[in-house]
Protein backbone atom coordinates (compact mmCIF):
# COMPACT_ATOMS: atom_id res chain seq x y z
CA UNK A 1 0.00 0.00 0.00
CA UNK A 2 3.00 2.27 1.29
CA UNK A 3 4.50 1.85 -2.34
CA UNK A 4 1.22 2.54 -4.16
CA UNK A 5 0.85 6.04 -1.81
CA UNK A 6 -2.58 4.66 -0.02
CA UNK A 7 -0.63 3.71 2.98
CA UNK A 8 -2.99 6.03 4.30
CA UNK A 9 -6.06 3.92 3.44
CA UNK A 10 -5.22 0.39 4.86
CA UNK A 11 -6.14 -0.50 8.12
CA UNK A 12 -5.09 -4.25 9.70
CA UNK A 13 -7.81 -5.27 11.94
CA UNK A 14 -5.73 -8.18 14.34
CA UNK A 15 -7.32 -11.48 15.02
CA UNK A 16 -6.92 -15.16 14.40
CA UNK A 17 -6.94 -17.38 11.35
CA UNK A 18 -10.48 -18.76 11.88
CA UNK A 19 -13.86 -18.57 10.68
CA UNK A 20 -14.86 -16.30 14.02
CA UNK A 21 -11.81 -14.09 13.73
CA UNK A 22 -12.88 -12.95 10.30
CA UNK A 23 -16.20 -12.84 11.25
CA UNK A 24 -15.14 -10.17 13.72
CA UNK A 25 -13.12 -8.33 11.83
CA UNK A 26 -15.41 -8.07 9.16
CA UNK A 27 -18.05 -7.04 11.47
CA UNK A 28 -15.11 -4.31 12.77
CA UNK A 29 -14.42 -2.78 9.15
CA UNK A 30 -17.62 -3.33 7.57
CA UNK A 31 -19.67 -1.61 9.95
CA UNK A 32 -17.06 1.58 9.82
CA UNK A 33 -18.57 4.62 8.22
CA UNK A 34 -15.88 4.76 5.81
CA UNK A 35 -16.21 0.72 4.68
CA UNK A 36 -13.34 -0.65 2.74
CA UNK A 37 -14.00 -1.59 -1.03
CA UNK A 38 -12.13 -4.92 -0.80
CA UNK A 39 -11.07 -6.67 2.86
CA UNK A 40 -7.72 -9.64 2.16
CA UNK A 41 -8.21 -12.04 5.08
CA UNK A 42 -4.92 -13.89 6.08
CA UNK A 43 -6.07 -16.97 5.59
CA UNK A 44 -9.19 -18.37 3.58
CA UNK A 45 -11.11 -19.94 6.52
CA UNK A 46 -11.20 -16.22 7.95
CA UNK A 47 -12.32 -14.37 4.22
CA UNK A 48 -15.46 -16.90 5.21
CA UNK A 49 -16.02 -15.16 8.57
CA UNK A 50 -15.67 -11.54 6.78
CA UNK A 51 -17.97 -12.55 3.76
CA UNK A 52 -20.36 -14.29 6.97
CA UNK A 53 -20.05 -10.76 8.08
CA UNK A 54 -20.73 -8.62 4.86
CA UNK A 55 -23.65 -10.56 4.22
CA UNK A 56 -25.03 -10.26 7.91
CA UNK A 57 -24.44 -6.14 6.82
CA UNK A 58 -26.98 -6.62 3.96
CA UNK A 59 -23.56 -6.33 1.37
CA UNK A 60 -23.01 -7.98 -1.23
CA UNK A 61 -19.47 -9.56 -2.54
CA UNK A 62 -18.02 -8.54 -4.34
CA UNK A 63 -20.37 -5.97 -5.51
CA UNK A 64 -20.16 -3.91 -2.57
CA UNK A 65 -17.27 -5.25 -0.66
CA UNK A 66 -14.16 -8.01 -2.68
CA UNK A 67 -13.13 -10.65 0.03
CA UNK A 68 -9.56 -12.46 -0.82
CA UNK A 69 -8.33 -15.38 0.99
CA UNK A 70 -4.63 -16.94 1.73
CA UNK A 71 -3.64 -20.33 1.07
CA UNK A 72 -6.05 -20.86 -1.86
CA UNK A 73 -7.40 -24.49 0.14
CA UNK A 74 -10.40 -26.56 -1.47
CA UNK A 75 -12.94 -24.55 0.51
CA UNK A 76 -12.07 -21.60 -1.94
CA UNK A 77 -13.22 -23.58 -4.84
CA UNK A 78 -16.39 -24.73 -3.27
CA UNK A 79 -18.98 -23.94 -6.23
CA UNK A 80 -21.07 -22.17 -3.60
CA UNK A 81 -17.98 -19.47 -2.52
CA UNK A 82 -15.64 -19.28 -5.24
CA UNK A 83 -13.09 -17.38 -3.33
CA UNK A 84 -10.67 -15.30 -4.61
CA UNK A 85 -7.13 -16.39 -3.01
CA UNK A 86 -3.42 -16.43 -2.66
CA UNK A 87 -1.67 -19.54 -3.50
CA UNK A 88 1.16 -20.21 -1.88
CA UNK A 89 1.92 -23.16 -3.35
CA UNK A 90 2.29 -24.93 -0.01
CA UNK A 91 2.74 -28.85 -1.80
CA UNK A 92 5.68 -27.48 -3.76
CA UNK A 93 6.81 -26.04 -0.28
CA UNK A 94 6.86 -29.20 1.21
CA UNK A 95 7.95 -31.03 -1.26
CA UNK A 96 11.16 -28.98 -1.80
CA UNK A 97 11.73 -28.89 2.04
CA UNK A 98 11.35 -32.73 2.56
CA UNK A 99 13.94 -33.14 -0.35
CA UNK A 100 16.02 -30.14 1.33
CA UNK A 101 15.83 -32.82 4.93
CA UNK A 102 16.70 -35.79 2.92
CA UNK A 103 19.79 -33.89 1.32
CA UNK A 104 20.69 -33.20 4.89
CA UNK A 105 20.03 -36.04 6.33
CA UNK A 106 21.99 -37.94 3.60
CA UNK A 107 25.18 -35.67 3.79
CA UNK A 108 24.38 -34.53 0.43
CA UNK A 109 24.57 -30.94 1.72
CA UNK A 110 26.15 -29.26 5.18
CA UNK A 111 24.25 -26.21 5.34
CA UNK A 112 21.39 -24.34 5.48
CA UNK A 113 19.39 -23.14 2.38
CA UNK A 114 16.79 -20.09 1.91
CA UNK A 115 14.39 -21.03 -0.57
CA UNK A 116 11.68 -18.73 -1.89
CA UNK A 117 8.29 -19.61 -3.95
CA UNK A 118 6.17 -17.10 -5.69
CA UNK A 119 2.85 -16.87 -4.82
CA UNK A 120 0.26 -16.62 -7.57
CA UNK A 121 -3.19 -14.54 -7.19
CA UNK A 122 -5.86 -17.11 -8.42
CA UNK A 123 -8.84 -14.99 -9.45
CA UNK A 124 -12.28 -16.03 -8.72
CA UNK A 125 -15.51 -14.35 -8.13
CA UNK A 126 -15.50 -12.91 -4.87
CA UNK A 127 -13.56 -10.17 -6.53
CA UNK A 128 -14.50 -6.90 -8.72
CA UNK A 129 -13.13 -3.54 -9.47
CA UNK A 130 -13.51 -1.19 -6.78
CA UNK A 131 -16.88 0.81 -6.85
CA UNK A 132 -16.27 4.21 -7.43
Amino acid sequence: MSRHGLADRARICRTNYSDEGGYKAGMSLLGCETRPTAIMAGADVAALGVWRAAHELGLRVPEDVSVVGYNNTAVADLATVQLTSVDQAGHNMGANAARLLIERVEGKRDRAVQTSMTPRLVIRSSTSAPRT
